[in-house]
């Protein structure tokens, strides 16, 4: 991050944060978030020491450590549920009882510095396709929560039912609870979509609308397109084909994907499945835009970058069934990307970026690390739409990455170069800016693969006063510290 630019990250985003947690729910609460994340549960599992239960306790291990960028932490309502409720946080609304106890949990969060909280009420399950426990929650405790922001100063994040009919309904329902008691959310998300291209400004009008009637809530937009790399080991790329293609992306061995992959019983189920289902997250529909990026054996390197219609057209057969043979041709592990999923038309992508209602954010950097790679959105934003199309001043561009994010969410004193401010500063020159092709690295522990994005061309990035990078170069100072709301800590 501090190679685009950064020099403060948010994280415990989507309902999901790593505290409060009980020893009993460590490997659940793990899975859960690897799995909606996109990482590696073995190495996650291997590199968090789980010295905290309580997120004051957590807060402290996060304090004695020294980063390359400033971090911050939202609490998630998952793991909120999954503290007080148990098992049943998956499956009942809380009590009057155990919303008080909810209350009181997330008030402790707020008070160790979490500067809000963060919540889902669509889209996200776990493994087996059950909705993640925020979703189960009522409105009444909804509202205890929200109360509890306003008393607190903190902000609400939250991920809105993603089914376009749905979307509106769901982002006003808590962006009026949240008016209601003057506390800023954000929701995630607005992408621009061509086979929907009224939709994303419709949803920019009804946020602007909100925002009249006296409800501070703002859409997260990027400005990266987004194309979604199939992790055959584990990924949600094909969570809407549950009974075929998603069961064998779960399966837990490679001998028991090879299996289902050859059973002639599941073959005839994912044709059926993949016909039946109008979506997926990689578009199964759209043959032309899922594309063929690695192979594992030479004699398959002529269809690298072809896509899989290509594939299809010269092999004959049902879309499934000729997918099927590809991964299987490929020991596993075939390089599979979905493009021009979303944000395709930079266009459209302009519009949007350039709309007042909302923030420009969304990054989702530091997680789906086997899908994406979402470091750079700053760089793309300055590179592309500031000084190629000039869809943006570089002064509006620099804004909206700053000081406007820094003001609606509380990080007191950055986001501005003034006297007293905190020295976080970038220095670049914009005609050195690049935004580069993710490409995949073996550096996390175990020697876990991520997909990572080249340094973006920055002179420097400081923070705090000291250097994390000078010329693409990380230095050897840590100077990023946690920060907590209202100023506790630094």
């Amino acid at each position: 991050m501090p190679q685009h630019g950064v020099t403060s990250v948010l994280y415990g985003n989507c309902g999901m944060s790593l505290a409060p947690c009980l020893p009993p729910a460590r490997q659940e609460l793990a899975e859960l978030l690897c799995y909606i994340e996109d990482m590696p549960t073995a190495t996650v599992s291997a590199a968090v020491p789980w010295t905290w239960q309580r997120y004051p306790e957590y807060q402290d291990v996060m304090a004695a450590q020294h980063y390359g960028v400033n971090v911050a932490g939202l609490v998630g309502h998952t793991p909120l549920r999954m503290f007080v409720m148990g098992d049943e946080a998956w499956e009942r609304p809380a009590t009057d009882a155990e919303r008080v106890q909810l209350r009181a949990l997330a008030d402790e969060c707020l008070a160790a510095g979490a500067f809000g909280i963060s919540t889902s009420v669509g889209f996200d399950t776990d493994r087996a396709g059950r909705p993640v426990p925020s979703r189960v929650a009522a409105d009444d405790e909804m509202n205890d929560l929200v109360e509890l922001l306003g008393a607190r100063g903190g902000f609400l994040q939250f991920i809105a039912e993603p089914a376009p009919k749905r979307t509106p309904a769901s982002v006003k329902r808590l962006a009026e609870m949240c008016g209601r008691h003057g506390v800023v959310s954000t929701w995630i998300n607005v992408m621009h979509d061509e086979h929907l291209p009224d939709h994303a400004s419709g949803l920019m009008e009804m946020t602007a609308q909100l925002q009249a009637e006296g409800s501070p809530c703002y859409a997260q937009i990027s400005p990266r397109p987004l194309d979604i790399q199939v992790n055959w080991f584990g990924g949600m790329s094909f969570f809407t084909l549950p009974e075929t293609w998603h069961r064998m992306v779960q399966a837990p061995t490679a001998e028991e994907k090879t299996r289902l992959l050859t059973d002639a019983a599941w073959r005839q189920a994912a044709r059926a499945e993949w016909d039946r289902v109008p979506f997926s997250m990689i578009r199964h529909h759209m043959p032309q835009n899922i594309i063929l990026r690695g192979v594992t054996r030479p004699e398959h390197e002529q269809w690298i970058n072809k896509s899989l219609s290509d594939l299809i057209a010269a092999k004959g057969g049902h879309p499934s069934d000729v997918l099927a043979e590809w991964v299987l041709a490929n020991d596993l592990r075939p390089a599979v990307v979905g493009t021009s999923i979303a944000n395709s038309d930079p266009d459209g992508v302009a519009e949007l970026l350039r709309h007042p209602a909302g923030v420009i954010a969304n990054s989702d950097a530091g997680a789906h690390l086997q899908m994406f790679c979402a470091a750079g959105d700053t760089t793309l934003l300055l590179a592309r739409h500031a000084r190629d199309r000039h869809d943006l001043t570089v002064e509006q561009a620099v804004h909206r990455m700053t000081g406007h994010l820094a003001g609606l969410f509380g990080f007191e004193g950055r986001g501005v170069i003034t006297q007293g401010a905190v020295a976080d500063l970038t220095v670049f020159a914009l005609d050195e800016l690049t935004w580069q092709p993710e490409v995949f690295v073996n550096d996390m522990p175990l020697d876990a693969r991520r997909l990572r994005r080249p340094p973006g061309g920055y002179r420097a990035t400081i923070v705090a006063g000291v250097p994390s990078q000078l010329g693409g170069t990380l230095t050897e100072q840590r100077p990023g510290r946690l920060l907590r709301r209202n100023g506790h800590g630094r």
